[in-house]
């Protein structure tokens, strides 16, 4: 059983066994809890089927648990999943401009003086990067000369323009990685957001 608790006071469970799967929303909302159990009727059903990239159940209900973390109500956990679990236009598509978050990992976490972020993206990727007062540090999976150079030079940039704390540039760096599906997209977003924050 997977139970999910949103920000927004709204809780969802899914349960499967021997009777069956079924999704359920509290406080009661029986349009959200219809959708929600059309989507993962839906993608369950194709597990297994050779171009569906989900082989059990349980890689399933995993997406879904990994998704929730970043999602901040039930509405973009929707969208969301519909992305994530490749489900096909039964629903309207998302709003232009709505984000739906990849299955990319991310875990920020305090050390010493300073903050790591560890990202694990949906292909394989992976970065581990460490900010502290007086230096950056990054490490990427699988390593490349070129890219990680344009990375230091980006983040050098902005923390040398002292115009956020290290922890605002930790939590941008996640935030950005919440929504790539690999590095290349990961460094295509934070020059964006950088561009946008120069802007305004």
């Amino acid at each position: 059983m997977l139970r999910i608790m949103f920000p927004d006071g709204m809780t969802v469970t899914v349960a499967t066994g021997r009777n069956g799967k079924s999704v359920s929303v509290a406080p009661n909302d029986s349009e959200l809890a219809e959708r929600l159990s059309s989507i993962f009727q839906w993608s369950t059903d194709r597990v297994g089927e050779p171009d569906y990239p989900f082989t059990s159940l349980n890689q399933v209900i995993y997406g879904m648990e990994t998704l929730a973390r970043s999602a901040m109500s039930i509405e973009q956990f929707i969208e969301g999943l519909r992305e994530v679990l490749e489900v096909s236009d039964r629903h309207p598509m998302p709003e232009v401009g709505v984000r739906a978050p990849s299955l990319t990992v991310v875990d920020l976490s305090p050390s010493g003086n300073g903050w790591i972020v560890d990202a694990r993206f949906l292909r394989g990727e992976r970065f581990k990067l460490a900010i502290n007062k007086a230096s950056i540090g990054w490490a990427a999976d699988p390593p490349e000369p070129m890219r990680d150079k344009e990375v230091m030079k980006i983040l050098s940039g902005v923390k040398g323009a002292r115009v956020s704390s290290d922890e605002d540039l930790a939590l941008l760096v996640m935030e950005v990685a919440h929504y790539s599906s690999d590095i290349a997209g990961w460094l295509q977003g934070m020059h964006s957001a950088i561009s946008e924050e120069s802007r305004s």
